[in-house]
């Protein structure tokens, strides 16, 4: 896998090496979309090592996995370092393995610190459990990359698309292991980076330094607390939502196969508590946001606005 990434990156400092070179300094959007790269990608170097330390091979072939499949999420986990060095590459041209210092001296160059290793809440206690949570990070992750590839710089732009490539294909091969189809939709679903620094508190226990992005308020989901709710197929067909009295709520509803958002009214089922039922139609990864809209926000304006 990380001879399919380090390429791109070669190829763009090849091309671009006289610009790049000259260290410019980040915009405010490049800064933003940097810090929170590193901060998934700390999450996704967490959860891939643990998932490749913590089974052995005849675990995971016990559970029904493929025989080479450890060797999979292995080879993730070491390729998600050089993930973590697109910034000294544009900047430098120059590949190394201490990727944290990397993305640090890019970012701290602009007067900026860059995001540390947080305290992650990861709870798996099998290869399957395991699985099913790197479903959802991942497309965390490439649904970040994907809504983000507009407001990073141009330089930034052709590395930031070859990362999310290789988070596509991480996504195909955890969900290809797991018995899903590896392409579940035709189109993914971008995320702002509000909707993706919210989606990862839930497996964040505490971090050094919070970001300075917007965080969306908790929504309960059969028990499940997330900003925004990220929803891998699930058969499930209530949602559980807090309400205010008095006010009329909607779940607003983001999934591959419509291009806006579906508005289903909360339906208030006790104080503070709500139902609303999901549509037909839903595929791939869904989200979720409650919002005071019944329907006159496009995906981008609820992304960019939260609720």
């Amino acid at each position: 896998i990380s001879s399919i990434f380090l390429p791109l990156a070669f190829a763009v400092c090849q091309v671009s090496s006289s610009p790049i070179h000259q260290r410019r300094a980040l915009s405010q959007n490049d800064i933003i979309g940097l810090q929170l790269a590193g901060y998934l990608e700390n999450l996704e170097l967490s959860l891939y090592t643990g998932g490749c330390e913590g089974f052995t091979d005849v675990e995971w072939i016990a559970a029904g996995f493929p025989s080479t499949f450890q060797q999979d999420i292995c080879a993730i986990a070491e390729v998600i370092l050089p993930d973590l060095s697109f910034t000294q590459l544009l900047h430098d041209c120059v590949a190394a393995t201490e990727s944290d210092k990397l993305i640090a001296s890019s970012l701290e160059s602009n007067g900026i610190s860059a995001p540390q290793a947080c305290s992650y809440n990861l709870s798996y206690d099998s290869p399957t459990s395991f699985v099913l949570l790197a479903n959802q990070i991942t497309s965390i992750s490439l649904g970040f990359y994907l809504g983000s590839l507009n407001d990073f710089s141009p330089a930034l732009q052709t590395v930031a698309a070859s990362i999310l490539s290789v988070e596509a294909r991480h996504d195909a091969i955890v969900r290809n292991g797991m018995g899903a189809s590896p392409f579940p939709t035709n189109l993914d679903v971008p995320l702002s980076s509000v909707w993706a620094y919210s989606l990862a508190q839930k497996y964040i226990s505490s971090c050094p330094r919070q970001l300075p992005i917007d965080l969306l308020p908790p929504l309960g989901f059969n028990g499940m607390q997330a900003a925004v709710l990220a929803l891998a197929e699930s058969k499930a067909n209530n949602f559980s939502a807090p309400t205010e009295a008095g006010q009329a709520l909607y779940l607003a509803i983001v999934h591959a196969n419509a291009t806006d958002p579906s508005y289903q009214q909360v339906l208030t089922t006790g104080q503070g508590q709500g139902t609303a039922q999901l549509p037909e139609g839903l595929g791939g990864v869904v989200y979720a946001a409650l919002t005071a809209s019944s329907g006159d926000l496009t995906f981008h304006e609820l992304a960019t606005t939260g609720t």
